[in-house]
C-alpha cells in the first residue's frame, strides 16, 4: 500500500473503512438493550424513577449533605435475560442527587468519580415480595409527585423493558479506539499519520466519498440505553484521566447502565418525546468485571455529561 501523500480521498476513505471494520470484529461485548413504556408497573419490577423498592428493615437513602436521593433506576435481574457476570437475581438501584450546576446530579461533588457521597447504588440479592408500594411510599421523605418541579433524572416514572441480549462493536468515544486505529494503521501502511485516516479526520469532496465516510461514521457511533456493551460519551470517555484521579480508571471495563437522551438516533421505546431529562446528554455507570462477579458496587465509575 502507498503512503498517504501518494493516495486519493477515496483510498484512505477506503483503508479506514478497512481498519473500522477489523477493530470492531476484534472487540465486542454482549448487551441488552432497554425499552421503556408507560405501562403500570409493581415495586418490585424494573422501571425509572418512582418509588423504589425497600425492604422491611431498609431506610430510604440519603445523600452525605443529608438531603433526599432520587430513584434514577430500578433493575430487577430475575427479569433480565441472563448476561454473562450479571446477577440473574436480586434488585440493583441507582440514586442520583436533583441537579444542581456544581455537581450534576450528584456525579460531580467528588473529584473521583467512584466516591458515593450525593449518589448512591444499592443491591439486594434476595427480594422480599411481601413488601408493598404502600410501605415503600411512606418511607420517602417526599413523594415523587410533591418533588415534580426538581430536576431530576428521569422526569417521568417508566416500566423497564429487557430486549434479547446481543454482541455490540466498539465505538468511537472508547478510550481504546484511537490506539486501537493507530495500530492498525501502522500494521498495514508503516509510517502514515492516523490523522489522516481517522474517520473524522477525512474529508468527504464527493458525493461518493461522502456517502461512504456517512457509513463509517454512523457505523461507530453506538448509543443507546443499556446494560452491557460498550458507553456512548458525549464528551471524553473518563478513563483517560487515570492520572488525575489518581486510579487505574482503565480497569473499569463493564458497562453496568447507560441512559441515553438521543432517544431519536437510539429508540428506547414507544413513549413520544420522552426527555430523561439528561439535556441531550448520557449517564454512565461503569464496573470492574471483578467487582461485578462479587456483586460489589461500591466503586463504580459515574458520569453525566451533555453535548
Amino acid at each position: 500500500m502507498s503512503f498517504e501523500n501518494e493516495q486519493t480521498n477515496m483510498e484512505k476513505i477506503r483503508c479506514c473503512q478497512r481498519i473500522v471494520e477489523d477493530i470492531q470484529a476484534k472487540n465486542q461485548q454482549p448487551v441488552c438493550h432497554l425499552q421503556f413504556n408507560r405501562e403500570p408497573f409493581n415495586i418490585l419490577d424494573s422501571h425509572l424513577g418512582g418509588i423504589p423498592y425497600l425492604p422491611h428493615n431498609q431506610k430510604y437513602p440519603m445523600g452525605a449533605d443529608g438531603q433526599m436521593l432520587w430513584l434514577c433506576a430500578q433493575i430487577n435481574f430475575s427479569q433480565m435475560p441472563r448476561m454473562d457476570e450479571f446477577p440473574d437475581e436480586g434488585i440493583l438501584q441507582i440514586f442520583l442527587s436533583e441537579f444542581n450546576y456544581d455537581g450534576g446530579f450528584g456525579l460531580y461533588s467528588e473529584e473521583d468519580s467512584t466516591i458515593q457521597r450525593q449518589w448512591r447504588l444499592l443491591y439486594y440479592p434476595s427480594v422480599d415480595e411481601n413488601v408493598t408500594e404502600e410501605e415503600c411510599r411512606e418511607k420517602m421523605p417526599c413523594s415523587w409527585e410533591d418533588g415534580a418541579k426538581s430536576w431530576r433524572t428521569p422526569d417521568k416514572p417508566l416500566k423497564m423493558m429487557f430486549l434479547p441480549i446481543g454482541q455490540e462493536k466498539i465505538n468511537h468515544n472508547d478510550f481504546r479506539f484511537d490506539s486501537f486505529f493507530a495500530s492498525a494503521l501502522t500494521y498495514c501502511l508503516p509510517g502514515a499519520n492516523p490523522k489522516e485516516y481517522m474517520p473524522y479526520g477525512l474529508r468527504d469532496d464527493t458525493s461518493d466519498e461522502r456517502e461512504l465516510l456517512n457509513k463509517i461514521r454512523k457505523q461507530i457511533e453506538i448509543g443507546g440505553c443499556k446494560i452491557g456493551g460498550y458507553p456512548r460519551y458525549t464528551q471524553d470517555d473518563p478513563r483517560l484521566y487515570s492520572e488525575e484521579c489518581g486510579k487505574p480508571l482503565e480497569e473499569w471495563d463493564t458497562l453496568l447502565f447507560q441512559l441515553d437522551d438521543d432517544t431519536f438516533t437510539f429508540p428506547a421505546g414507544d413513549v413520544g418525546g420522552m426527555d430523561f431529562n439528561l439535556n441531550g446528554g448520557t449517564l454512565n455507570f461503569l464496573i470492574r468485571k471483578e467487582d461485578l462477579k462479587n456483586r460489589d458496587f461500591s466503586q463504580v465509575l459515574a458520569q453525566w455529561a451533555c453535548s
